[in-house]
């Protein structure tokens, strides 16, 4: 049976990037996924521009690099957010995954085309059974996506689940544009620069919402190959891992619950995860969910964004065009926290009762 320092089930952002951490330090690392790369992957594509502090040469590997984009509600209430700075970019994920798992197996690490099927772990070793082989590892680190077999055989669930279905188009739009609170659809976004737009919602309906509302109101162009796919929220310690087994990324439901971002998150947990087990190598876990907890956090007020546009999108919409609009781009950029933009937003709102009364 062979043994690793270190096996990472999952070649995504997340994994890759942990994965080329800990081979740069010298640990034995061993990637698993059972995709053969390059390969497709169902994403917009967008990364907001904090990710420069992870990949400093993500103008390099980027599509385009956004300072326009536009932003509504049911089509009305419309703002154009503008920077001199990119505050998102988009990227082929097709390419940018190659580019982070080659990084990875440049630094040693061993990439193996195999399907990760069960764990068995005790305090001491990990051993991971897949459709071709049985490893055992010190560490684990989950990276496999939003529908996770690690994290199911850890019996971790999400808080809860965001469905998406996603198009290529041939749009004329000339800036990403995003519109929220048409038809009970939580928000539509169209990326021009890598083709693709759809929608994203909590209801259970999502395929007549698409087919219904979608295709009458937003659909001005012609949209083929629609696919669909779930993002698993939650911002709980507890779906981080356990023990030597920690969780990057999807995997860790780590999705920003306001933006659907998940892809700066992934890079970032894996750093953490990378840098819990250099540095706490008896106890890994606790070690992460110190590091994570900003961006635990983070998540937390992300959520309560969300539900608040929910529930006051019109005024959101119309204070965020009334001088706002700085701050939802330093946001993006990663200068400004989603605890100050909710404030924001908090105090802005009763503000307007106090004055309406």
């Amino acid at each position: 049976m062979m043994f690793y320092d270190c096996i990472v089930v999952g070649a995504g952002p997340g994994g890759s990037t942990a994965a080329w951490i800990l081979s740069t330090l010298g640990y034995n690392v061993l990637i698993i996924d059972y995709r053969a790369f390059p390969r497709e992957k169902l994403c917009g594509g967008c990364i907001s521009a904090k990710i420069n502090q992870y990949l400093p040469n993500i103008k390099e590997l980027a599509l385009a690099s956004i300072q326009k984009a536009t932003l509504s509600y049911k089509k009305s209430a419309c703002l154009m957010l503008e920077s001199k700075e990119p505050f998102a970019y988009i990227v082929d994920r097709k390419s940018f995954d190659k580019y982070l798992l080659d990084r990875a197996i440049n630094a040693s690490s061993e990439f193996r085309n195999e399907k990760f099927l069960k764990l068995n772990f005790n305090s001491e070793n990990i051993e991971v059974i897949t459709n071709k082989n049985r490893y055992k590892a010190k560490y684990i680190i989950g990276a496999d996506g939003a529908n996770s077999a690690v994290r199911k055989n850890l019996n971790l669930k999400p808080k809860y689940i965001v469905k998406t279905l996603q198009s290529k188009c041939n749009t004329t739009d000339l800036y990403v544009n995003i519109d929220i609170g048409f038809k009970k659809i939580n928000y539509y976004w169209s990326f021009p620069q890598n083709n693709v737009c759809g929608i994203a919602s909590t209801k259970n309906n999502i395929n007549e919402l698409f087919n219904k509302n979608y295709r009458k109101y937003y659909s001005k162009f012609d949209i083929f190959e629609t696919k669909g796919y779930f993002i698993p929220i939650a911002f709980s310690k507890n779906n981080l891992g356990k023990n030597n087994i920690l969780l990057v990324g999807d995997a860790a439901c780590l999705a920003d619950p306001f933006s659907l971002e998940g892809i700066y998150n992934s890079i970032c947990s894996a750093y953490y995860a990378a840098a819990s087990i250099v540095s706490c190598p008896k106890n890994p876990n606790q070690a992460y969910i110190s590091l994570a907890s900003k961006m635990l956090e983070e998540n937390r007020y992300s959520y309560f964004i969300s539900k608040f546009v929910k529930r006051f999108p019109y005024f959101c919409f119309s204070k965020l065009s009334n001088g706002y609009e700085g701050v939802l781009s330093s946001f993006l950029k990663g200068d400004k926290s989603s605890k100050e933009l909710f404030w924001a937003l908090i105090k802005s709102f009763y503000k307007k009762t106090i004055e309406t009364n």
